[in-house]
């Protein structure tokens, strides 16, 4: 279609030098008109069932037969992956069933210790600040938290990889192996030690102040910190100093005689997880908009340049799976060793069988390429 053609142009062209006619403003005044263009473009697109009835009747048109097409589509990869990754998706189920179990068991165990001793966690504040929690029991909640967390996204890869969105699946692995990493760093230290997790309950501070920068640098005004956040950032201030607040602060005891900042990628060296980098900086493209990831997704077939919905993946599936069982076990092994060790209660370890015989079997499938014929 030549410009001159264009219904909504020429509604919008028309509007401009009637504005011109009418003395708004000079043709002259480039920056002018161009503005007025654009306000006028925006107001013939919301006219365009009126002012292009056709072009607006085949959009519709088209909507009918791509929701069927769709339809047909996700459905055929949908069965094309459970013909191949049936088994090892039912697996995967049962390392998360096993992990939810292993959840709720660590949370009863830690429940009954927090009755039990009471007044003496309550005496255990963070920093010493009143109605704050810290210590063990402040490392109990963190572990448990973030267990819980690892379960919930596992259960969303699980569900992508099933529906084809690899993207997504590597997105969600990365998040994963974020929570795995600091999982093991807040007991690299040691079991009992809380040196680790009382900064990092605190690093909520950080945070906050991030965040109040980010709205007043947009003109806004930040909330301020209620009386116990305020007290408790003096007081991390005085013990911790001004390097707290900086990138990952609160990992600071895992490499004395060093300040932060802290990338993270020093935190998964130290922990032993820097042999999953390749399935983070794979994740880091999955949620970003560089030029490789977008180009990465170049198909050339079913009619289009580049896939808008789910798609078969295999090798994503076969092996991102694979990585989030290992994590998500390593994960609920650690938060369990923790809790056991804390709570005193250690026929709680038997979970770690479990976790780790669920894991075997279902990265023993996908390590094998799963139903392939």
């Amino acid at each position: 279609m030549k410009p001159e053609d264009s219904a909504l142009l020429r509604y919008a062209v028309n509007k401009i030098n009637e504005d011109i006619r009418e003395g708004s403003f000079s043709s002259q005044d480039e920056d002018a008109t161009g503005s007025a263009l654009l306000l006028a473009m925006d107001e013939a697109i919301g006219l365009s069932d009126e002012l292009a009835p056709d072009d607006y009747n085949w959009f519709l048109s088209e909507m009918d037969s791509r929701r069927r097409v769709r339809k047909k589509m996700m459905a055929k990869i949908r069965r094309t992956h459970l013909r191949r990754w049936g088994r090892g998706l039912l697996l995967f189920d049962d390392v998360l069933t096993t992990a939810e179990v292993l959840n709720g068991a660590v949370q009863d165990a830690i429940g009954k210790w927090v009755l039990d001793g009471e007044p003496a966690i309550k005496r255990d504040s963070l920093l010493g600040v009143q109605g704050i929690l810290g210590g063990k029991a402040l490392k109990c909640l963190l572990l448990l938290s973030l267990h819980s967390r690892a379960c919930s996204i596992s259960n969303e890869i699980r569900l992508l990889a099933e529906h084809g969105f690899p993207e997504a699946v590597r997105a969600r692995t990365r998040s994963l192996h974020e929570l795995g990493v600091i999982t093991l760093a807040l007991s690299a230290l040691g079991q009992l030690d809380t040196s680790v997790s009382d900064r990092y309950g605190a690093w909520t501070l950080a945070e906050a102040r991030k965040e109040a920068r980010a709205i007043a640098a947009q003109g806004g005004t930040p909330d301020p910190l209620d009386d116990q956040e305020a007290e408790l950032e003096r007081r991390a201030a005085a013990a911790w100093g001004s390097d707290f607040f900086r990138q990952n602060g609160w990992a600071a005891p895992l490499f004395p005689g060093r300040r932060p900042p802290v990338p993270f990628s020093d935190i998964e060296q130290l922990v032993n997880m820097e042999h999953m980098r390749g399935f983070y900086m794979a994740g880091n493209d999955a949620i970003h908009a560089g030029p490789s990831a977008l180009m990465d997704r170049l198909r050339l077939r079913n009619g289009s340049a580049f896939t808008t919905v789910s798609e078969v993946q295999h090798q994503t599936v076969r092996h991102f799976l694979a990585a989030a069982v290992i994590v998500l076990s390593d994960l609920g092994a650690t938060v369990c060793r923790v809790a056991a060790s804390i709570t005193g209660d250690f026929d709680l370890l038997t979970g770690v069988k479990l976790v780790r015989d669920a894991e075997d079997r279902a990265v023993s499938e996908f390590k094998n390429d799963g139903m392939r014929a």
